[in-house]
């Protein structure tokens, strides 16, 4: 059984980095890519989606647990879910963040060639 609550929580974990991404492509959008310039309402707004990221994680795994009727909260419990979200970004996440980055530098490109015209 204890398989089954690993294998739960890293699913968990997974899934807390679908919702990572769709934060990280709403920081672009509003942000930019380009941390070093920043505002401070930029850097709010970061701060604020991890936030809501961290929030959606801990009610996702008290959701999870009990859903499946996890009975107490043990450690590879926690580590399944930071070795999916780990998974997650180490693999998929580095697409999403290839492909936001060529989008936003061809949409910052095609502003800039307008502004010349």
């Amino acid at each position: 059984m204890d398989i089954f609550y690993f294998i739960t929580c890293t699913c968990c974990g997974i899934l807390s980095g679908i919702v990572y991404d769709v934060l990280y492509i709403a920081r672009c959008i509003v942000c930019g890519v380009h941390k070093s310039s920043y505002s401070l309402k930029d850097r709010i707004f970061t701060i604020v989606c991890d936030l809501v990221y961290c929030l959606f994680f801990a009610a996702a795994f008290v959701f999870v647990s009990v859903l499946f009727g996890f009975s107490n909260l043990r450690l590879f419990m926690i580590l399944g879910c930071v070795l999916g979200a780990i998974l997650y970004l180490k693999s998929f996440h580095l697409f999403v963040a290839f492909f936001v980055n060529k989008l936003y530098n061809k949409i910052k490109l095609s502003k800039l060639d307008n502004n010349n015209d």
